[in-house]
């Protein structure tokens, strides 16, 4: 069943269309889930059964996100179950203690595996979302691109967090949170500013707010992590990791900050502008009580 055609008309709740954004997450999801799949054979966490089975699983999931472009809502729900499913067994995969944690599975088969699977996770939330707006909605968008620049930076500050997490799975270092839990946490809060900075588009305060408080932990995080005392200094980063590691962090925390305050400057004037719009309809309508 396709989508109607006057569904298609309405105008959407993100700056881009919501099947844009479905079509790229999911097969960002499907390509890094692969690539993960493959390290876990390699890593001996699965066996040669459960690879050719998911292996399967992935060439079903291109399938149904070939439907869902085509604007079949079919390939809409089965792409979002295939997202939702691997969001949850790559969370408790890797992302719990165990034998197949975060930790132990970058020793094995070295860094990049902590970053797909961070970005498996922010690849899989972001399809489910696209496809709840896309079932009805495959074409709208917002038409003003006033807000594309707050996309922009939620997309590079998305991926400095992912990178700035990936150093701290490599040092070990989440303050008073396990290796596993900060990861999480980082690939959660990436998520929050990519929606927030996709629905800022429409819903102003929606948007706004995800991006706070994806910000806030950001900048929060760097700040008890780095710079109070007992934290590790971005030299000590520096020296442990690189310098390109340690501009990683510092460059998060930036844009971090600087979206906050936009996105809280915007959620305040999303709120006085229907005050200010009640109070101008109800001045006339005072003026000819009176009159």
């Amino acid at each position: 069943m396709r989508a109607t055609p006057t569904a298609e008309r309405r105008g959407g709740p993100f700056v881009i269309p919501a099947r844009t954004v479905f079509v790229v997450s999911a097969l960002i999801a499907v390509g890094l889930g692969t690539f993960t799949l493959l390290h876990e054979r390699h890593s001996g966490q699965v066996d040669a059964v459960y690879l050719i089975i998911g292996l399967i699983v992935a060439a079903v999931w291109l399938a149904s996100i070939v439907l869902a472009f085509m604007g079949y809502r079919l390939g809409i729900f089965l792409a979002a179950a295939f997202a939702f499913v691997d969001f949850g067994v790559t969370a408790t995969s890797h992302f719990e203690v165990g034998t197949g944690s975060l930790g132990t599975f970058v020793k094995s088969e070295g860094l990049p595996v902590a970053t797909v699977a961070m970005g498996v996770l922010v690849a899989c939330v972001l399809t489910v979302v696209a496809a709840a707006v896309l079932w009805g909605n495959p074409r709208g968008r917002d038409r003003r691109l006033d807000t594309v620049p707050l996309l922009l930076v939620a997309v590079a500050g998305a991926v400095l967090t992912i990178l700035q997490a990936t150093d701290g799975v490599h040092r070990d270092s989440f303050g008073s949170s396990n290796t596993e839990d900060g990861a999480f946490a980082a690939a959660v809060t990436a998520s929050l500013w990519l929606l927030g900075g996709l629905w800022i588009a429409r819903a102003r305060r929606v948007g706004a707010l995800l991006i706070m408080l994806a910000t806030f932990i950001v900048w929060y995080s760097f700040l008890t992590l780095h710079l109070v005392k007992g934290g590790i200094p971005l030299s000590v980063v520096a020296a442990k990791s690189g310098i390109i590691w340690a501009i990683f962090s510092a460059s998060a925390a930036i844009l971090a900050a600087a979206s906050f305050l936009t996105a809280l400057a915007l959620f305040v004037l999303a709120i006085l502008r229907p005050r200010r719009a009640k109070s101008a309809r109800a001045a006339p309508a005072a003026g000819r009580a009176s009159g």
